[in-house]
This record gives structure tokens, C-alpha cells and sequence, in this order.
């Protein structure tokens, strides 16, 4: 490969589709041909929105030679300087199942500044065009301040494009066209040959009047300048990658929610945004098609206000607030499957703790966080997570969530005290279940295919959240020593009563018909093994451990299996049977001597006087 006879020094900010439209007018040549000069044999027959994103490191060295430049400054016409600030760009590269670019990135057509188009009156921009900038790719720039306009989207001549995606750049097999030159395709309908670019210039010195185009605010200008900070230091890296995907799924939300999030925005605004959005709603398949109401707009003037409006609301102390009046002025009650919860769910861990924070009771109560990077507590925990039993404690219950938990009682007092355990300790939702003991299937509430029979059952999601964070504010600064209920649920792992235990514990019942027989039976003696466990940890009996049983054949664990609930039952109704009544009453009794030997360090070996609470063996044994 021989470097060509003259090439050109790029310009700053300019795009890797400006370098190769004004290189190839200068030497007469289409940026097609000069892409296949340079070695990229793989696109010999079109010029891909890719190698906007990023040049593999063969490409850019080959281009680099052709040019004259370093391989450095080839692949700063790329937009991979902004990869780890700006997540649209990683969610475009090349992959398993990507098939478009992202919405919220323009390959195919960017907007542009007519402008800049016209250069700064060097001889050079004079013959080829100022540049094409990279920033125009983005859809978060939507105004020059350099000119203080609005940015063009579309040809003012033919009024292309309709699309922002497709090829990188059209017709680049075209040699003939000037950088500033429309290069969209217009009488499309005949034959491909015979087909013609618009040619229309884009540049502001022979493009038409513009006087009916709205010129951006010193607010809005302020705005501007605000994103493209975003982009460089000394913004955080991660601080600028949770902004931009805060504001992604802000905007969604005006979007899906729209008119309710109307009073937040002045008139002008509003009415600049009220006529896109009224055609996003009026469109039959946009409710169901998520990418639709994902799609920023593509009028710079509608785009700069909704993206303003967005940054408002983030803004604000009462997001919590307004996302739940949002989703249940739209959709009735919270559900993981409205088109707003469904982007949420695409871009979650993209986006900043406090928005997580706030919307996952919007979409699901007490939802699962995946195991990846989980969560941390949103409040400063001054309990800890061995504080929690894994079924809540029914005054806490009663107290804070039972008014909002519908007919899901038994699933909210698991899923609770799963959430509370999480915040305290942090990490996945799946590892605090199995820090409780509990299957993390178990815990799952309104999510998924649930949502229906969340509105049937009339459990709140959102009522449930903020009635959690009260109980554990309250948590904070506990009137008593708390209870460790980890220290109670290890000491009586794999426990049962001793058989020794057991006959002590009878010789307490009164005299029945029933005392011998029943007493004498080790189903019995696991239920009630079962029973003493639950009051003890403040467990489910569906939970405790059934060692007895485990060590039972096949035949006979299915049987017992069978009579466990009929069991329990009995155990835990209001009234009883009498036999019930009075073995209950014993059992009540031995769990409160238990428990009170395992907080006081004396489950290692519990040695009581009194006969009937003997326990001499080791928890576990």
C-alpha cells in the first residue's frame, strides 16, 4: 500500500465520515474507494455505521499509512473516546444479537450545524467543507453554541432522512458530491443507475431562509453545554455514564407517561414537545413496541426541551413521588410490564443508585438485584442483618405493612425480611435470602407474570416500599437489644428433640386417652421439633429442619410429608383440639428456655434442673 499523493490534516472534532467525504473531494475519489485502498476488504461495498464507533487496530494502522497520520489520530475520528462515558456507544459495538445501533445514537445521518458546514474561511474548509462533528452523533447535543442555532435533522431541500439509521454514509461509491452536498437519494423509484443524489448544499450560505425556526434560550444553551461537560473531565467517568442513562429513562418516562408530567415544564416547552409525543401516542404499535418511546426525538428543538424537562425531574427532591403519581396516572397499578418498567429493566445497572432507588417499587416490589453487583443499603443500617428473622416479626408486620400488602401476607413477611437483611449487609437479593434460609423463589413479589394477580390480591408495591424504609428507620434505633436470630437459626441447625426430651416434655401433658400413642410416634416428635423452631428463630415450619424425617425411607418421608400440614394446623390455629392445646402449651414453654439459653451462650450444652426441659445434646447432633 503506497500512501496517497496528497491527503489532509483532520480537523478538531471532526468525524471519521467528515475525513473521508473532504479527503475524497479533494482527490476526486469516493469514500468507498478510499476505505478499500486502504485495505478494509471486508466492506468493499459500503462503508458501515461500525467504523464510526470503533477502527480495529489493523484498520486504523492501514489508514494511517495511506494518510500520513498516526494510527492515534485515525482512530480519533471514532467515537471510542466516549465509550465509557456515554453507554450507547459500548450498547452499539458489534455483537452477539445486535443487530441495529442504538437508539439513542445517529450512524446513519446526524444533525448538523449549517454553519460549521461552511467553515471558518480557510482555504482548505472554503474547498471542502468545515467538519462534520462527532458530537452531531450524539443525540444528547441538539444545538450549536459556538453559532448559538438549533442543530438541522433533516435536508432542508428534500427533507431526508426519515430514519437516523442505516449506512454510514449514503451513496459512497459517489465521487461527485461536495462535502456539504445532500447525499441522500430522491427519485429512488427508478431504476439504481439512473438514481440521483439530492445534491442539495447544507452549508448556511446557500441553504434557504430559516427565519420560522425557533432560536435556543440561554437556559437551553446553558443546558447544552452541561451535557457536552459530561463528556470530559473533569466529570467522573461513572458519574457521567449514570447521568446519561438517568436521563435516557427520565426522558422515557415524560415520554410514556405523557401529559401527566406536562405542569413540570413551562409553556414553551411543553408546546414544543406536546406535538411529538401526541404522534408517539397516537402510533397503535407504540405502546407495545418499548424502542419507540425509547427513540429520542429527532427535532432538535422538541429533543432539547424534553431532554431539559428530564433533567428537571431528576433534579428534584420528590422523584420518588412523582414516578409513582407518573406510572399510576398511566397505568393503574405499578407493574413490571408497562413500556416504561420494560426500559427500566433494559438499562438498570447502567444507571445511577438513586434512580434504582427509586423506581424499582414502580416495577416490582421488593424485587431481585442481580447477583452481578447487587445493592447496597439506601439508608445508613444501624441494625444488622442477623437482627432479621426470616419471617417477619408479626408486630412489625402488623405496624407497617399488613394495611398494604393485600392477601400477600405470607409472601410480603418473606420478601421484607429478605430486603431488610439486603440493605443491612448489601450485595444480591439471592444471597440474602440463603443468609436467611430461605429459598430466594420463594421471596419473589409482582414481577414478571405476577403483575395481574397484583391488582387482584390489591398488594401496593409502592405503599410497600415506603412502609419497609419506615420499619427500618425505626430499626435504627431499636428499644430493646435486639434479638440475633442468625446465632438462634445456627445453634439449631439440623435440630430435634431427643427422644429423652421428648418423653420429659410428655410426662408435662395432662392425662388424655390420646397422651401414650401420639407421644410415642417420631412424626409427632418432628412436628414438634418443627414447632419449637419456629418460635425459637421466627422461621416457617415450610423451613425448619426435619432430620427425623431425612432419615426415614422413601415410602414413610412421603407420608409424613403428607401429614405435615394437617400437623401444623393444629399446632398454629386459634382453637385447637385439646390434646393440641395442652402439648402446644408445653412446647411454647421449652422454646422460650431454649431460646433463652441460646442468646445467653449456652447452647453448646443447655443442662436445666427442672426434668421436663432436660437438653443435654449438642443443636445439631
Amino acid at each position: 500500500m503506497h500512501p496517497l499523493p496528497r491527503s489532509l490534516e483532520p480537523l478538531e472534532g471532526e468525524s471519521l465520515v467528515s475525513y473521508l467525504l473532504r479527503l475524497g473531494h479533494r482527490l476526486g475519489l469516493s469514500p468507498l474507494h478510499l476505505i478499500r485502498t486502504a485495505g478494509w476488504t471486508e466492506h468493499a461495498h459500503h462503508v458501515p455505521g461500525s467504523l464510526l464507533l470503533h477502527l480495529p487496530k489493523s484498520q486504523a494502522e492501514g489508514f494511517a499509512r495511506l494518510t500520513g497520520q498516526t494510527a492515534r489520530d485515525v482512530s480519533a475520528l471514532t467515537l471510542m473516546q466516549w465509550r465509557d462515558r456515554y453507554p450507547p456507544i459500548a450498547r452499539s459495538l458489534p455483537g452477539p444479537g445486535r443487530m441495529r445501533p442504538d437508539a439513542w445514537l445517529y450512524t446513519g445521518w446526524p444533525r448538523f450545524c449549517p454553519s460549521c458546514l461552511a467553515g471558518d474561511g480557510t482555504p482548505a474548509q472554503q474547498l471542502h467543507s468545515g467538519p462534520w462533528l462527532k458530537l452531531w452523533h450524539l443525540p444528547i447535543v441538539f444545538a450549536c453554541t459556538k453559532h448559538r442555532i438549533y442543530l438541522e435533522a433533516n435536508c432542508p431541500h428534500c427533507g431526508q432522512p426519515h430514519d437516523a439509521q442505516g449506512p454510514l454514509i449514503q451513496r459512497a461509491n459517489d465521487h461527485t458530491l461536495h462535502p456539504a452536498q445532500c447525499r441522500w437519494t430522491v427519485d429512488a423509484q427508478m431504476q439504481k443507475r439512473k438514481s440521483r443524489a439530492c445534491g442539495g448544499r447544507l452549508d448556511h450560505h446557500i441553504a434557504p431562509s430559516r427565519d420560522d425556526r425557533p432560536q435556543p434560550t440561554p437556559d437551553i444553551l446553558r443546558f447544552q453545554l452541561s451535557l457536552r461537560g459530561h463528556l470530559q473531565s473533569p466529570t467522573r467517568i461513572t458519574d457521567a455514564s449514570e447521568y446519561f442513562s438517568d436521563l435516557r429513562l427520565t426522558t422515557a418516562l415524560i415520554s410514556t407517561t405523557w401529559p401527566h408530567a406536562r405542569h413540570l415544564l413551562d409553556a414553551d416547552a411543553a408546546e414544543r414537545i406536546d406535538p411529538y409525543l401526541q404522534e408517539l401516542h397516537g402510533d397503535p404499535g407504540g405502546r407495545s413496541n418499548p424502542q419507540a418511546r425509547d427513540a429520542p426525538p429527532r427535532d432538535p428543538v422538541a429533543c432539547g426541551a424534553l431532554l431539559m424537562a428530564a433533567d428537571h425531574l431528576l433534579g428534584r427532591d420528590d422523584l420518588a413521588d412523582l414516578l409513582s403519581e407518573f406510572t399510576r396516572a398511566t397505568f393503574g397499578n405499578p407493574s413490571s410490564r408497562t413500556p416504561w418498567a420494560v426500559l427500566y429493566d433494559k438499562h438498570k445497572n447502567d444507571c445511577s443508585e438513586r434512580l434504582r432507588r427509586v423506581a424499582e417499587p414502580a416495577t416490582r416490589a421488593f424485587p431481585r438485584i442481580d447477583g452481578r453487583g447487587g445493592t447496597r443499603a439506601p439508608l445508613l443500617s444501624g441494625y444488622q442483618a442477623e437482627h432479621i428473622p426470616a419471617f417477619l416479626e408479626p408486630d412489625w408486620y402488623q405496624r407497617y405493612l399488613a394495611s398494604c400488602a393485600g392477601s400477600e401476607s405470607k409472601t410480603v413477611r418473606r420478601a421484607a425480611a429478605v430486603r431488610l437483611v439486603q440493605w443491612a449487609m448489601g450485595g444480591a437479593y439471592d444471597d440474602a435470602a440463603k443468609f436467611l434460609g430461605i429459598a430466594p423463589v420463594q421471596t419473589r413479589l409482582l414481577t414478571g407474570r405476577e403483575t395481574r394477580r397484583s391488582t387482584r390480591t390489591s398488594c401496593n408495591p409502592l405503599e410497600l416500599d415506603r412502609a419497609l424504609r419506615a420499619l427500618a428507620s425505626e430499626l435504627q434505633s431499636p428499644r430493646q437489644p435486639p434479638v440475633d436470630y442468625w446465632r438462634r437459626r445456627q445453634a439449631l441447625h439440623e435440630w430435634a428433640l431427643s427422644i429423652d426430651v421428648w418423653n420429659a416434655l410428655g410426662s408435662e401433658l395432662l392425662p388424655t386417652l390420646y397422651r401414650f400413642p401420639t407421644l410415642t410416634d417420631d412424626r409427632k416428635r418432628q412436628d414438634a421439633s418443627a414447632f419449637i423452631w419456629t418460635l425459637v428463630t421466627r422461621g416457617e415450619h415450610l423451613f425448619a429442619p426435619r432430620p427425623l424425617e431425612a432419615a426415614q425411607p422413601t415410602e414413610i418421608q412421603r407420608r409424613w410429608a403428607g401429614r405435615r400440614n394437617t400437623t401444623w394446623f393444629q399446632f398454629s390455629r386459634p382453637d385447637p383440639l385439646p390434646h393440641y392445646a395442652d402439648l402446644r402449651r408445653v412446647l411454647t414453654k421449652y422454646a422460650q428456655r431454649l431460646a433463652w439459653d441460646i442468646d445467653s451462650g449456652a447452647e453448646r450444652g443447655i443442662n436445666i434442673n427442672t426434668p421436663t426441659l432436660t437438653h443435654s445434646e449438642h443443636p445439631g447432633s
